[in-house]
């Protein structure tokens, strides 16, 4: 199975943490951005256990608390573009549901592609074996 086919199964594991905690913080009376911003750390935790676990298992995995970190760095990067588009989308539909739920799918497609680059080129980088080398 290929690094991405594995990325998005473990991608949708994160987007089913990122959606349940974002609703059930905003239906606690969380603001939309505030929920967002603890979803987001909760999703990107969860993927990196699931990339580093599963997706790229096949590559040296290093010191978890620094891949950990390059993991939420990556995260990061790309969500740039996932929580403009968010924001974006929450301004022109509303707070009101399903408008939040709308934002955040649009927001996560927005940054799948560029997470996926990071984390296959930097944070779980193929390194060469030292008889390859």
């Amino acid at each position: 199975m290929s690094h991405w086919i594995k990325f998005a199964l473990v991608g949708s594991m994160g987007f089913g943490v990122d959606m349940t905690v974002f609703t059930s913080l905003h239906l606690a009376g969380l603001a939309p951005m505030e929920a967002r911003g603890l979803a987001f750390l909760a999703a990107a935790s969860t993927t990196w256990a699931g990339n580093r676990c599963f997706t790229f298992s096949d590559r040296s995995q290093g010191r978890a608390g620094g891949q950990w970190f390059r993991a939420l760095t990556a995260a990061l990067m790309s969500a740039l573009p996932n929580f403009a588009l968010f924001w974006l989308i929450l301004r022109l539909v509303g707070e009101d549901w399903p408008g939040p739920q709308l934002a955040l799918v649009a927001g996560i497609a927005a940054g799948t592609v560029s997470n996926y680059l990071l984390s296959s080129r930097w944070v779980f980088a193929a390194t060469a074996s030292p008889d390859k080398a």
